[in-house]
């Protein structure tokens, strides 16, 4: 819970963890709690059994601290969870809202800018075409904030699965955007480590910098079973 590489050294104000088992829909279990003085998450821990794991700590960027606010958000079969923000959030939300259609809107349980990326990414399609769903989703946010003469930055950092592969996106408006690795801490000696990725993550989990290749901006990752691929990210 400790970062090396973030703005915010502890991440303490909530939690989230998702998981995939044989149902469509994942697993949820989140809290406002610390996660590491959470103990149903670590007897949690200790029982599931899933092929497919996201988890979250969060350090809010000013919106309340409370179960709706925490990540990971669900919808359907896909899972999504952010590191950073939408500049002068507060201004802009209103505009960035509009952008979400009648289906998805019914959905919208908190008040994060986080839940709010991904409900516009769905209401752009982001089923059948992630990558595209966000690029487009940050090209407007990027108008409305230019609208609204933010003058914070846009700072995105996410992951997002359906429960078979994942994408992980790496984008800011000020080259500043959290860090993002992919990896695999537990690959043997002597294994390709580019074809053994366990791991997509805000930091490394170890020290062992052979294990981990960083993310760079404006870019993002597509994950299967076949493998890992990078993309650009252009708005």
């Amino acid at each position: 819970m400790a970062a090396t590489q973030s703005a915010w050294v502890t991440n303490d104000d909530g939690f989230g963890v998702a998981w995939y088992t044989q149902r469509t829909t994942p697993g949820l279990f989140k809290d406002v709690l610390p996660a590491w003085n959470d103990a149903n998450l670590r007897s949690l821990a200790a029982h599931i059994r899933t092929r497919l794991f996201f988890a979250h700590v969060r350090a809010t960027t000013g919106t309340a601290i409370n179960r709706s606010n925490c990540h990971p958000f669900i919808w359907q079969n896909w899972t999504f969870m952010h590191n950073g923000k939408i500049g002068n959030w507060h201004d802009c939300r209103k505009s960035v809202e509009d952008l979400i259609d009648h289906v998805h809107y019914p959905h919208r349980e908190g008040t994060t800018d986080s839940e709010a990326l991904f409900l516009v990414a769905l209401s752009k399609g982001l089923i059948h075409d992630p990558i595209r769903a966000l690029q487009s989703t940050l090209r407007d946010v990027t108008k409305i904030m230019e609208r609204h003469n933010a003058d914070e930055p846009m700072r995105i950092s996410c992951a997002l699965t359906n429960g078979r592969e994942m994408w992980a996106f790496r984008f800011s408006s000020d080259d500043q955007s959290p860090s993002m690795y992919y990896g695999s801490p537990h690959t043997r000696a002597g294994e390709n480590q580019l074809h053994a990725i366990t791991t997509i993550a805000s930091e490394p989990s170890d020290s062992d910098a052979a294990h981990w290749f960083k993310v760079e901006e404006r870019n993002g990752v597509h994950w299967t079973e076949r493998g890992l691929e990078h993309f650009e990210i252009s708005i």
